[in-house]
């Protein structure tokens, strides 16, 4: 799964809200603290700990103990989970299909002007990257 752990089993939107809230707190997070993130929404705490059981289940947290609180590590970071996430969807939606899916994003979500362009220094900067690396000889 693009640099995860198969083991890890997929997410249901819901725990996806449970897992954000997780790596909103400072790790290890208390289920209190998780709990207040979601409070906001209307969640319960008795459903957060649901939720949170079945991050366990599915490996996407570790639970701990700290004197008579449960707390909660997430398994990977936020960073990982996005880069997997984009690149499922990627493949999923546009066939993996970089250009395609870009044309989409720009032209139907309103980005701004300067939106635009950081994202065209983001790819300038990658370009010059691959540049360079295009030119390294390791035997010149």
């Amino acid at each position: 799964m693009y640099g995860l752990s198969d083991s890890l089993k997929p997410l249901s939107a819901a725990e996806e809200q449970v897992l954000l809230a997780v790596w909103s707190c400072k790790p290890p997070a208390s289920r209190r603290d998780i709990g207040e993130r979601l409070a906001e929404k209307g969640w319960k705490p008795a459903t957060v700990l649901n939720f949170l059981y079945r991050l366990e289940a599915k490996g996407w947290v570790k639970s701990g103990k700290d004197q008579n609180r449960n707390i909660y590590t997430p398994t990977i970071t936020k960073r990982a989970y996005s880069v997997w996430i984009m690149r499922e969807r990627l493949d999923a939606v546009f066939g993996g299909d970089v250009a395609a899916a870009v044309r989409a994003l720009v032209s139907e979500s309103g980005c701004s002007q300067s939106q635009l362009e950081q994202a065209i220094a983001v790819l300038e900067e990658k370009h010059a990257e691959a540049e360079e690396y295009d030119l390294y000889d390791p035997y010149g």
